[in-house]
């Protein structure tokens, strides 16, 4: 069995991954056409047994270095060999993504990956020598076997994906932080960060509420969103959009990844100011969102007409509930 072990990022809080974001080198085209190669592997025993089939990959802290091992264990229960290595290895050299078979290389052994290839005209772009490029199947198989685990799996991401593919799975991943919807604030986060967030950075721009109590909102009309944060550190949204010329379309959303192990529902009431025995309810379950980019519900909302809230506010009553998802 050959485990291989690939130098990764720190153990902070990851950023949300992105797919577009490529690794950026310091080294030059000089130390490139210099004959400069990619890092070599270190290779030291492991004897032990390992998962069947394919490669699996766990998050380890490297000895005496600031950076993670990210290990992957490739065949069945024999003796394995383990194999530390640089991950730009497996990074295409002018794209920086990950490789992709099929995989390319000139004479001198450079790789390229097939879109970067189809696009050089039989010259290498490291060596710069006239080059009949041909498949290094070799490298490939490699490729097609390194799994690797997501940046997010010690917040709950148990999934193995394959290495070309972590970048896509992890911009869509369960797991990732969400992004604070205050309008200018970059910070993402989890539930159960949420309430020190808003209380250092937004004090006045939510509102706690206990499950199942009930409690008086008065919004603002103008106002696209107010940040409820639950007793659990859960963060809804009540969503205020303008559905002109019929009146407000109000609803609630919960900003959250990871198990969602919990269900919520929500009752609103909407007074109005007119005449307080006019009023308009509303029970629905909790829309769940990842980040909230402006798009609101439409299986369930309340709409509640101008003439509510002729003073530019809205008055409304609101309680949500926690039920466990026992599915």
């Amino acid at each position: 069995m050959a485990k291989f072990s690939f130098d990764d990022a720190d153990d902070d809080p990851p950023a949300a991954a992105s797919g577009s974001e490529k690794r950026k080198r310091e080294d030059g085209p000089d130390e490139a056409a210099a004959g400069w190669g990619p890092p070599k592997a270190r290779i030291f025993a492991d004897r032990g047994g390992g998962p069947e089939g394919g490669a699996v990959v766990g998050a380890e802290r490297a000895e005496g270095s600031g950076r993670k091992a990210v290990e992957t264990v490739v065949g069945g229960e024999a003796d394995r060999i383990s194999v530390q290595i640089d991950p730009d290895v497996l990074d295409c050299s002018i794209c920086f993504e990950p490789l992709r078979p099929p995989l390319y290389q000139c004479q001198n052994g450079h790789v390229a990956c097939f879109s970067c290839w189809s696009r050089l005209t039989n010259k290498c772009h490291i060596c710069s020598n006239e080059a009949n490029f041909v498949r290094n199947i070799a490298l490939e198989k490699v490729v097609e076997s390194v799994k690797s685990a997501c940046s997010y799996a010690k917040w709950g991401c148990s999934k193995l994906v394959s290495y070309s593919l972590r970048n896509a799975h992890e911009e869509s991943c369960l797991f990732s932080p969400s992004k604070c919807p205050i309008p200018g604030c970059g910070y993402r986060g989890f539930t159960g960060w949420w309430s020190g967030h808003f209380h250092t950075n937004h004090n006045n721009d939510s509102l706690r509420f206990s499950y199942g109590q009930c409690f008086k909102v008065s919004l603002e009309i103008s106002v696209p969103f107010l940040v409820l944060l639950s007793e659990d550190d859960h963060l809804f949204l009540l969503l205020n959009k303008n559905m002109m010329p019929y009146g407000h379309a109000l609803s609630v959303g919960c900003l959250r990844t990871g198990n969602l192990n919990w269900n919520f529902f929500y009752e609103m009431k909407a007074t109005s100011e007119g005449n307080t025995e006019n009023s308009l309810q509303l029970k629905a379950s909790v829309t769940n969102t990842e980040d909230w980019r402006g798009l609101h519900p439409t299986e369930a909302f309340l709409l509640v007409p101008y003439a509510f809230c002729r003073s530019g506010k809205l008055t409304l009553f609101v309680s949500i509930e926690r039920v466990a998802d026992v599915r």
